[in-house]
């Protein structure tokens, strides 16, 4: 045998075996990363079209109540309310209503069956448009004005006659609220949705059509600043297919003949959209939904939800993320562990093992908090301090997780988050019985919170209660926590609280820091505090009694502080 032969048969089988044996580590840590990303990044999509939903269904109740504040339905009145087709009148209440949602709902105004038109138009706060046409008159008059009954500044007149609109058509047609199709809006050109409804006098005789647009062009910058991954898109479309709403950079509309067209998403240039809707086709979902497809592009996870429908709008949100997006980092890290086997042929078996252990162990820590998660358990510290793309995606799962985790206006965890923990702490009492794992809940409901939002508006609302979170927080120690339950009810889990002497000075600390007056923009407010406790494990095994026992408690405090009567623990 000679030397080259002998060489040959060592070298070749050990070099099989450390390529194999890496081949075989990196396609566990691929498996590993896959499994972790592809878990996130189902829970990564569902969360971002109920987010989409819920900004959007925002909007659109912003047009039924803007409606409302102008004329109520009768189902809503204790008697028969009477619409008046005075335009003075009328232009009274228009700045009223305009200016509840300026963002999208900015433009209120009436039709009226003799040809008479009133409108206002917020376009900023400053800036406010009147358009008024007298009944029967031959044109309308568009005004820039700065007040109410302002005529000074004439801005131009058109040809514009209200009854000839497709809103005023449809709506004098039904006695309930409907949507029109999206369209060009005719003052401003902006890609629109009109709600109108028909308005009626003494003896239900029609008096003409009152109506609010909504503008899309805030939903797209709303779905543009959504931060989902590089090469994704989000997108809302009607019933018939036609773009409502896109975060891409093109513009769902083209000019036809001078005219402009509103756009298909299976016409759409922009490859995500034009094929993750054609596979979808005309199916319809009532839950949010995720698939899988393959496309030209590759494949992609693509989440739908219907939007709209308790307002009568059979909308669908649909968000579609490249897998690639998300395998990048693994996939760079399954190419470097391609080259630590090279240099293990090279230089060492155990030095080249010892790194893909490494790199193995992390994801394993990766995939143990991602289960974790999923399970609603409280993420455990993963320790990974890398400056390569393991740690890069680390930082990802951190932060989504705490994205998912507390509440966005507060900075404090949320309910799920909550409840996570004091699953966690139940399961921990009952696998180390003869440990103490007691603690307390602490049920916070804030009194006169509704009086700021009524007086001060919901912005002063948000101020107060990020302002209260945080004396919450000033309020406990480091191993306790606070939680945002609703909308001003707060939860404090209090851990190694022993007796009722150690509750009764904790809720006299919160009470005493949350009635603190708040400086706020405009004004300086004072709320109140209503306090319920339980504690685990005397006061219930389970946190749904917990909650309820420490709910009732609050409510029997809140009533007891109306009647100036003093709370006694026991």
């Amino acid at each position: 045998m000679s030397h080259s032969s002998l060489r040959r048969q060592l070298v070749i089988p050990i070099t099989l075996l450390v390529i194999g044996v890496s081949a075989a580590i990196g396609w566990v840590s691929m498996k590993a990363g896959t499994d972790a990303v592809h878990t996130l990044t189902q829970r990564m999509l569902v969360d971002m079209v109920n987010r989409i939903n819920l900004s959007t269904e925002r909007h659109i109740e912003g047009a039924l109540i803007a409606l409302e504040s102008v004329a109520p339905s009768a189902d809503r009145m204790p008697k028969e309310h009477v619409f008046s087709m005075d335009m003075h009148t009328l232009e009274d209440k228009f700045w009223a209503a305009s200016g509840l949602f300026m963002d999208v709902n900015n433009y209120v105004y009436f039709g009226g069956k003799d040809g008479r038109f009133v409108g206002v138009y917020r376009i900023s706060k400053r800036d406010v448009q009147l358009f008024w046409r007298e009944p029967e008159a031959s044109r309308r008059d568009v005004y820039h004005v700065t007040g109410i009954g302002d005529r000074s500044e004439l801005i131009r007149s058109d040809e514009f006659d209200p009854r000839k609109r497709p809103w005023y058509q449809t709506a004098m047609r039904s006695e309930k609220p409907v949507w029109s199709k999206i369209y060009n809006n005719f003052s401003f050109n902006f890609p629109t949705i009109t709600l109108a409804k028909a308005v009626f006098q003494k003896n239900h005789e029609f008096a003409g059509v009152l109506a609010t647009d909504m503008t899309l062009m805030e939903l797209s910058n709303f779905l543009r600043k959504l931060e989902i991954s590089k090469n994704s898109v989000a997108y809302i479309v009607d019933a018939d297919g036609y773009i409502v709403a896109t975060s891409g950079e093109e513009v769902p509309q083209r000019t036809v003949n001078g005219v402009p067209e509103r756009m298909r998403a299976v016409d759409m240039k922009t490859p995500l959209i034009r094929e993750t809707f054609s596979n979808i086709g005309k199916s319809k979902t009532v839950e949010p939904e995720v698939l899988a497809m393959d496309l030209s592009g590759g494949a992609v996870d693509v989440a739908i939800s219907p939007l709209g429908g308790r307002q009568g709008l059979n909308w669908q949100t649909i968000v579609a993320v490249p897998r690639a997006d998300f395998m990048r980092e693994i996939n760079k890290g399954f190419m470097q562990s391609v080259v630590i086997a090279i240099a293990c042929i090279i230089f060492a078996l155990t030095i080249g093992l010892t790194i893909v252990e490494r790199v193995v162990r992390d994801i394993r820590k990766l995939t143990a908090a991602a289960e974790k998660f999923g399970n609603g358990e409280p993420m455990p510290k993963l320790h990974i301090r890398r400056q390569d793309e393991i740690g890069i995606l680390t930082q990802t799962f951190v932060d989504m997780e705490k994205k998912l985790r507390f509440d966005k206006l507060t900075q404090v965890a949320n309910r799920e988050s909550l409840f996570a923990k004091i699953t966690y702490l139940q399961k921990n009492s009952k696998e180390n019985p003869d440990e103490e794992n007691g603690f307390t809940l602490l049920f916070v409901d804030l009194d006169r919170f509704k009086q700021v939002n009524d007086s001060h508006g919901h912005d002063a609302g948000d101020q107060v209660l990020m302002i209260t979170a945080a004396r919450l927080l000033s309020a406990i120690r480091d191993t306790d926590d606070v939680a945002r339950y609703g909308g001003d009810e707060f939860v404090l889990l209090l851990r190694d609280t022993k007796n009722s002497i150690d509750i009764h000075n904790m809720v006299e600390k919160i009470s005493s820091l949350v009635e603190q007056p708040i400086a706020l923009d405009s004004a300086v407010v004072e709320i109140g505090a209503s306090i319920g406790w339980a504690c685990f494990p005397e006061d219930g095994d389970e946190y749904v009694q917990l909650l309820k026992i420490a709910d009732s408690r609050m409510y029997n405090s809140k009533r007891d502080r109306k009647s100036g009567q003093l709370i006694h623990i026991v």
